[in-house]
């Protein structure tokens, strides 16, 4: 099977990678005869030959078609995998059209469909939610990330078996730690500095939780657009170390110094972090997203708040902090709950057999 695939993860271009992405797309490579991968890009970058049958290379989007037309003319692709229902499905829908035979595949990473806070983010989200419900009905198979998304797109008309749940691969195994000996209350989030992570909503959770327990150190793990702008704000908050970008093998030791982890996005669409943080046996409170929702049970293995609930958040955390043999079991039972449910190897399975399902009989 040759496989196409159009992405924005523009860390599949640089040799070293970020994160496990790298590994999980050659991991994907390996399990078929080919796998080529084309990333939108705004500037000249060179490609990035990942595996000996998978080439990365940059499209840019002034030249993006006659670049698909070469790039088809080389292999005859089964299948076209579009790592979002946007831009990358619209040029994936043009490769199907233009390849007569290959199948469709659209990746849900988000939560896109009547949700009112990603609209909100930034106008075009509402230009780029006409692009994926034109998108979407092309389609031969879609895969969402959580129950939630897929439960949308059947409301919209898309048929249940021709969508698969399938999580982000996670190397859970990278971050099994045990708990270290914890001298003062550490809360730890991670995650990059845009709009979506709602760092106001945790800046003033972090400030209330901050009036009620003594020498609480805040750790926040992340770079991105707005860091700058929230660490100018945050100068009167001793307690918030902002960690900028940490190497993703380093980020177990702060998991493992952590009392609790803390998300308060406004849109989650599969919480990455909170699989971490299980894997590492503690506890999350996070806001009622798509993602959260998916992961933690809770009252059970962590605490899900409202959106936008600084002072509900503030609660749940302090009390977590209070509460360190509750806040030890909540862990256990995340670990426990994530060990059964979720696993790299598990999802790279699921994936593959979508493709070849799909490349087999279109759905």
């Amino acid at each position: 099977m040759n496989v196409l695939m159009i992405s924005t993860d523009r860390t599949l271009l640089r040799p070293n990678g970020f994160g496990d992405a790298i590994n999980r797309h050659r991991q994907y490579a390996s399990r078929v005869a080919r796998l080529d991968i084309l990333v939108l890009a705004k500037k000249r970058t060179q490609p990035n030959q990942l595996a000996e049958n998978c080439l990365v290379e940059p499209v840019y989007f002034w030249r993006a078609k006659p670049m698909i037309n070469a790039v088809c003319r080389r292999h005859p692709y089964d299948l076209v995998v579009c790592q979002d229902p946007f831009l990358t499905a619209t040029f994936g829908r043009h490769v199907k059209e233009r390849l007569k035979e290959a199948k469709l595949i659209i990746h849900f990473h988000g939560d896109f469909f009547d949700n009112p806070y990603w609209l909100k983010e930034q106008w075009r989200n509402r230009w780029y939610r006409r692009l994926a419900e034109n998108n979407i009905t092309q389609a031969d198979s879609i895969r969402a990330v959580s129950g939630a998304i897929k439960q949308k797109l059947v409301s919209r008309g898309i048929e249940a078996h021709n969508i698969y749940v399938i999580p982000t691969p996670v190397n859970l195994e990278a971050f099994v730690v045990e708990p270290a000996p914890r001298t003062k209350p550490i809360v730890l989030t991670v995650g990059r500095m845009v709009k979506a992570k709602d760092f106001p909503t945790l800046i003033a959770a972090a400030a209330r939780v901050a009036s009620q327990v003594p020498n609480l150190e805040w750790l926040i793990a992340g770079d991105g657009p707005l860091r700058q702008t929230l660490m100018e704000k945050t100068k009167d908050q001793p307690y918030l170390r902002w960690l900028g970008n940490v190497n993703h093998d380093q980020l177990k030791t702060y998991y493992q110094q952590a009392n609790a982890v803390v998300m308060t996005s406004s849109n989650e669409s599969f919480g990455k972090v909170f699989l971490e943080a299980a894997m590492a046996r503690v506890p999350a409170v996070a806001t009622d997203t798509a993602g959260a929702r998916e992961i933690i049970i809770d009252g059970e293995s962590g605490y899900i708040v409202p959106i936008g609930d600084a002072v509900r958040c503030a609660e749940r955390v302090t009390y977590l902090l209070q509460q360190p043999q509750l806040a030890a079991t909540m862990g256990r039972r995340a670990y426990e709950i994530v060990t059964q449910k979720f696993g790299w190897q598990k999802s790279i399975d699921a994936i593959i057999a979508m493709w070849q399902q799909t490349a087999k009989t279109g759905g």
